[in-house]
């Protein structure tokens, strides 16, 4: 009787947990839209606020476009990606199948370490060491760029999917590498055909948390990508991401301007996007568990 109370305890305990959680990001949203500029306020010409004008608010006329903020989000979350998902996936297969016990009792620890390192830390070592040698390595007026910013941002990355990947291969139940060792196969076999296979659904959790993570980080990327309106052309050029932008302008807007539901329109824009992006995963995620452990 006490275990079935207890039992009914926990229920009610989490579906609340839930309803508030939810709550909150309905809330959230709600609260976004009514304060942007595509909500109850007034409405942009959509096109030209995502894709044409430039962010120039004490020009005359305004512009509040956040096309360079877009492009320049795309270029630092997708370089820190590129550099940290393969380096992550091959840590978390590293620790999981490879690496002796003692090797995982150091690693894992020192992960969970980088992971709860403040952003301003990294920031800061990122212009410390790297800021600084590129002002000489490539010859430029500062060395605060989008290839400085990827690469502390694919840091900050790196321990959230190497340590989801290593859970992910752990999940793999141990019978299928039997079965597999036991036909006389070698462990590349096993890692590329089998493991790999089963693993996914973890993966693309660890791909998700990255992205997440990624699209969010504020600080650092304000440190180092330079803060610039100016469109990037390439990975040395500066540049000003959607949350730099927020971070910068925020704070000296007043309150009903203008650039206020501008402002509001960009963080909008975030939050739906990292919505959409998390929503795909999920259920690529879910469509992948179903194919592979028909």
């Amino acid at each position: 009787m006490k275990l079935i109370r207890g039992d009914t305890i926990s229920k009610i305990i989490s579906f609340i947990a839930l309803i508030v959680g939810v709550s909150f990001l309905l809330l959230m949203l709600m609260f976004f839209f009514k304060e942007s500029s595509i909500g109850f306020n007034f409405n942009p010409n959509l096109k030209k606020f995502l894709f044409q004008e430039g962010w120039s608010p004490l020009s005359s006329p305004p512009s509040f476009g956040i096309r360079h903020a877009i492009i320049s989000t795309v270029f630092v979350s997708g370089l820190s990606l590129l550099l940290a998902i393969p380096i992550g996936i091959g840590i978390g297969l590293f620790l999981s199948e490879i690496a002796p016990k003692k090797v995982q009792i150091l690693i894992q620890p020192a992960l969970e370490l980088l992971a709860g390192i403040p952003a301003v830390v990294y920031g800061f070592f990122g212009y410390a060491v790297f800021v600084k040698n590129f002002e000489i390595w490539f010859n430029m007026p500062t060395g605060e760029c989008v290839l400085v910013a990827g690469i502390v941002l694919s840091m900050m990355v790196l321990p959230f999917i190497a340590s989801t990947s290593a859970e992910a291969f752990r999940n793999v139940p141990w019978e299928y590498r039997e079965a597999a060792y036991s036909l006389g196969v070698n462990r590349s076999y096993v890692i590329m055909k089998i493991l790999f296979r089963k693993a996914l659904p973890g993966l693309f959790a660890a791909v998700a948390l990255g992205i997440a993570r990624a699209l969010g980080e504020t600080l650092a990327v304000l440190m180092l990508a330079g803060n610039s309106t100016e469109i990037p052309k390439s990975l040395l050029d500066r540049a000003q991401p959607i949350t730099a932008l927020l971070a910068t302008e925020l704070g000296e807007t007043s309150i009903g301007s203008e650039k206020y539901h501008a402002l509001y329109s960009a963080g909008l824009l975030l939050m739906l996007v990292v919505l959409i992006i998390n929503i795909s995963i999920w259920l690529v995620k879910k469509r992948m568990k179903r194919l592979t452990y028909a």
